[in-house]
């Protein structure tokens, strides 16, 4: 699985933020990370943080998260829907 998307042709590099279970850029930690890892990471912690645990399936997966990469045009894209 790749760990970033490519930059665009305007060469500005892709931004991944961290949306809640309805799809809105999360209260807690909306925040601009560099790559998808390094949502999912921040996540994870903030997860082991609060108390949260994995979804079960050994995929490490933050529940209730989800993460969306920008586009060209300024919007915003679903990678990962949130779970649970």
């Amino acid at each position: 699985m790749a760990t970033s998307l490519p930059m665009s042709s305007s060469h500005q590099p892709r931004r991944y933020r961290l949306v809640d279970h309805h799809g809105q850029p999360h209260l807690e930690l909306d925040q601009d990370f560099e790559s998808l890892e390094e949502a999912w990471d921040f996540a994870s912690q903030w997860c082991n943080t609060i108390g949260g645990l994995a979804d079960g399936s050994g995929a490490n997966n933050p529940i209730g998260l989800g993460v969306e990469v920008s586009t060209e045009s300024g919007h915003w894209r679903t990678l990962r829907h949130p779970q649970g």
